[in-house]
């Protein structure tokens, strides 16, 4: 992938990367731990009250560390025996594309579907979009409790940054990350860790020396960004790094030129 110029915000760079659909059940027995999920709970649950309201937690693994985000819903709880003041559910999510997705009104489906270690869950789908979750009740010998109308989610996602693409630069023959590249990946890491979105990392270098050798130098450097960003909590299936050597350069120059400019990582966020 070619990027003849470079802006600070290149936002319109890539097209929107879409997750690809999956039922529920292969994708949690594929691998739960990574799944979105979330929990939630009823303020006060009793029977015939159809608009019971609580709050619960997306916690978004498949982004990165500590990514989760607060909610609120409405018709979970409601219907369930009398006595319970309180209730409990929790589940795997499938299908999201962005954080906002989970937001919505949500109606039973048919069946049930093996989700959580082999217990048999609820699921629920929303009624805008292809996003179903797997819920099970967290409190023993108690049923969910989901109004008639279904269940309503409110969430209200946090602005995205604007900006969609990094740029950092690395000394003749170095691939260690500098204090200004290290500030442009501190950016990305505040503004996209717990937002969906594929980081690509391209690898750059200048034109001195051997094709293969620079091709080398770049991958080092693209492997440098990418594990500065794992180890500040991005899951590493989000992260790309490509190597490109001297094919790319931010400015054209015969052989053998030394140019600091061109010897870089450029960092595309692709959502």
């Amino acid at each position: 992938m070619r990027i003849p110029t470079f802006t600070p915000a290149l936002g319109s760079l890539l097209a929107v990367l879409a997750l690809a659909p999956a039922a529920i059940a292969q994708t949690a027995a594929a691998d739960p731990q990574a799944m979105p999920s979330i929990e939630m709970e009823s303020t006060s649950a009793s029977v015939g009250i159809g608009t019971q309201s609580g709050k619960g937690i997306l916690r978004l693994p498949n982004l990165g560390t500590n990514c989760s985000y607060p909610f609120t819903v409405s018709g979970f709880g409601a219907g369930i025996q009398v006595g319970i003041s309180r209730a409990s559910a929790a589940g795997v999510v499938a299908n999201m594309a962005r954080v906002s997705d989970i937001a919505g009104n949500y109606s039973a489906t048919q069946g049930e579907a093996t989700l959580l270690a082999g217990a048999g869950s609820t699921n629920m789908k929303n009624q805008g979009n292809n996003v179903a979750i797997g819920l099970k009740s967290r409190t023993e010998g108690l049923a969910l409790g989901i109004g008639g109308s279904g269940m309503a989610i409110q969430l209200t996602e946090p602005p995205v940054s604007v900006q969609k693409s990094y740029y950092l630069s690395f000394g003749f023959g170095k691939s260690h990350l500098n204090r200004e590249s290290r500030a442009a990946l501190d950016q990305v890491v505040r503004a996209w860790k717990c937002h969906y979105g594929t980081i690509l990392l391209f690898g750059n270098s200048d034109t001195v020396g051997k094709e293969s050798s620079n091709l080398n130098i770049s991958e080092l450097r693209a492997i440098a960004a990418r594990d500065y960003l794992i180890s500040a909590g991005f899951n590493p299936a989000r992260l790309a790094a490509q190597p490109k050597g001297e094919t790319n350069p931010y400015i054209a120059t015969g052989k053998n030129v030394r140019l600091r400019t061109n010897r870089n990582v450029v960092v595309v966020v692709k959502e």
